[in-house]
């Protein structure tokens, strides 16, 4: 799942302006690091030292000058508006920026307590606080928090330097490893914890199968991968043939450390080993991982271009629990090809795989989604108490409440998840949703808490707006997730999808017409 931007606080530090003398302190298994904190008033004459703060902490970091700059310049922007916009040019409130190592990432954080948005102003562009916030062109994923009372936070993230093993190999290396013969149908093959030493082979082995079109980008960067095998953020497995080589891979990817449910991903098998139960060898392996680590619960993305990974993942006792059309850009290399030739976006479908007994909850789920979420969880085995909530449902949240927004630029989507709701709620989503629109991100992902009150009202609310349902995940980060779906001018033939079983058709009969429904 793209996850909600995992938000982390750094500790409380004096509140003037200097180097954290804990700066670089690395805690083993920690996904983060922070480098630097600076607390300053927002005054533009501090502003150069600013830059040259952040601008030497990336280069030493290894971000070359062009990238740099761009960082500099919607530094720059963010500090500026939040002065004007958010203080109203009142210099006697701080700012807090952040420099973290996150993973295999250069994060700037800025922190702010400054005015609550004046949404009518927003509307007219006279509040420009958010003008380049969610520019997909100044790095590589772009979080935005209102944290309610707590005030406002932004990160950039920029992707540090890493070899791409792209660079390394020709697309004819691609091409011949799918003409290899078959391997003997009694080849030894071994499931292990893998090998960390193995992470380059890995990369090769991603590339060889799948040439420029694996879906997700960082599979292609040794030092990426590491640095997620590093944290307690992600574990695999490795399927090994009788000369040690690696033929397969599996990962379970976790929202945060001590998550009780992880995501099943990051599948390769070598094309020699087809029809050898590699993948459902290693599912096998990861789930009693999961179980012995007290994991509840493993769900996974399966493409829907055809019906195998589904099958294979029903055959180990996932169920279907949503669809998300248009999920990912045509698995084909973008090179030397028109921009009439591309293929439509892809789909996928999310399994979910019980493995250990979960708690029986509340959920409050839209009116409209009753019987199909019902079903989900009964084929699941999990108990829940479902209340019903519609779009005349009392809503009576008072005071601010807490809203995400990040970008995936890979992917061209972007995702709002709620934390918590409040009076105005729903006008900060519709203004996100405008702007996500106007830069035209093709997919976007609204998530919403079942176990919180209100979150039927919200998606009822949300079904105006053009979303429609998505999936569900059972105890994901701490709740139930509902995932409504909207689509920005995406087109999308049902023609595309294949689905392995009655009960995934009907969900995804049920999806397109919720989509038609919403849009008519």
């Amino acid at each position: 799942m793209d996850s909600a931007p995992i938000c982390t606080n750094p500790k409380e530090i004096d509140r003037i302006s200097h180097m954290s003398k804990n700066s670089g302190k690395f805690q083993e298994n920690s996904h983060e690091v922070q480098i630097a904190k600076l607390t300053i008033l927002p005054e533009e004459k501090y502003l150069s030292a600013i830059i040259d703060v952040v601008s030497d902490l990336a280069n030493a970091n290894g971000i070359g000058k062009k990238d740099t700059k761009n960082l500099d310049k919607v530094l720059v922007e963010i500090f500026k508006n939040i002065v004007k916009y958010g203080f109203q040019n009142d210099a006697s409130k701080s700012i807090d920026i952040s420099i973290f190592k996150r993973l295999h990432s250069f994060v700037i954080s800025l922190e702010d307590k400054g005015l609550p948005f004046d949404y009518e102003n927003l509307e007219l562009g006279e509040d420009k606080r958010f003008r380049s916030y969610l520019s997909k062109e100044y790095a590589d994923q772009v979080n935005f928090y209102c944290l309610g009372t707590q005030g406002n936070k932004t990160e950039i993230i920029k992707n540090l330097p890493a070899s791409d093993i792209r660079d390394e190999m020709d697309i004819s290396e691609h091409e011949e490893h799918l003409k290899l013969e078959a391997a003997q149908s009694d080849a030894e093959i071994k499931i292990d914890s893998f090998n960390h030493s193995k992470v380059h082979e890995l990369v090769r082995l991603v590339y060889k199968c799948y040439g420029y079109s694996y879906a997700n980008e960082f599979m292609y960067y040794p030092e990426q991968i590491e640095a997620r095998l590093h944290s307690d953020l992600m574990t695999s497995c490795g399927a090994y043939n009788s000369e040690d080589e690696l033929i397969g891979h599996l990962a379970l990817i976790y929202s945060k450390p001590g998550a009780k449910v992880g995501e099943s991903g990051e599948a390769v098998v070598d094309p020699r080993y087809r029809g050898h139960h590699v993948f459902p060898k290693m599912k096998t392996y990861m789930t009693d991982h999961a179980s012995s680590n007290g994991v509840i619960g493993v769900y996974g993305e399966a493409v829907t271009v055809h019906p195998y990974s589904q099958k294979g993942s029903l055959e180990l006792g996932s169920t279907e629990t949503g669809f998300l059309l248009g999920y990912s850009p045509g698995t084909v290399s973008f090179q030397n090809i028109s921009e009439n030739e591309r293929p439509r976006r892809q789909s996928i479908a999310l399994m979910f795989t019980p493995i250990l007994s979960s708690k029986n909850a509340k959920i409050y789920l839209p009116e409209a989604y009753q019987e199909i979420i019902e079903t989900i969880y009964n084929k699941i085995g999990y108990e829940r108490k479902f209340i019903l909530e519609n779009e005349d449902s009392k809503y009576n949240e008072k005071g601010k409440g807490h809203l995400n927004v990040s970008i995936r630029s890979d992917h061209n989507q972007g995702i709002i998840t709620i934390d918590k709701y409040g009076d105005n709620t729903l006008d900060e989503f519709r203004f996100h949703l405008k702007q996500l629109c106007l830069q035209r991100i093709d997919c976007i992902y609204a998530n919403l808490p079942l176990n919180h009150k209100g979150t039927g009202y919200i998606a009822s609310k949300l079904r105006e707006l053009g979303f429609f349902y998505g999936y569900v995940i059972p105890e994901y980060s701490d709740s139930d997730i509902l995932r409504l779906q909207y689509l920005n001018n995406v087109e999308i033939s049902k023609d595309d999808i294949k689905t392995a079983s009655d009960f995934g058709e009907h969900l995804l009969d049920t999806i397109i017409k919720d989509w038609s429904d919403v849009n008519r």
